[in-house]
């Protein structure tokens, strides 16, 4: 199993959310978070410290998925994700040991579901 986390826009929520239930995501979590990438393109300046990095209100989407849904559950992300422009995000893919439900007891592939 996998654990995909993406930092994406969060004018692309509901359109996501609605894909990725559609193609029978197990579930997922979001959280708003603020970030800044490299380079550092956006600047803002304040006159007891200079330029200093302006961070960016983003969502972050985590998602615990099968080794071979990884690519699909990715897919969708960049296809509803992806405009072109700086911004827009990335996908980090880590590996999941073990998953249980804690109401059934559950484990792995079956406590996704």
């Amino acid at each position: 199993m996998k654990l995909i986390r993406a930092i994406i826009s969060t004018d692309h929520i509901d359109e996501l959310r609605l894909k990725l239930f559609e193609n029978g995501a197990p579930g997922l979590t979001i959280d708003s978070v603020m970030g800044i990438g490299k380079p550092l393109g956006q600047l803002s300046y304040s006159d007891d410290k200079g330029f200093v990095p302006k961070f960016f209100s983003n969502s972050r989407i985590e998602i615990v998925v099968e080794d071979k849904r990884v690519e699909e559950i990715c897919a969708i992300i960049i296809d509803v994700c992806r405009t072109g422009n700086v911004g827009d995000g990335k996908i980090f893919i880590q590996p999941v040991d073990e998953v249980i439900r804690i109401r059934t007891g559950e484990k792995q592939e079956k406590a996704l579901y």
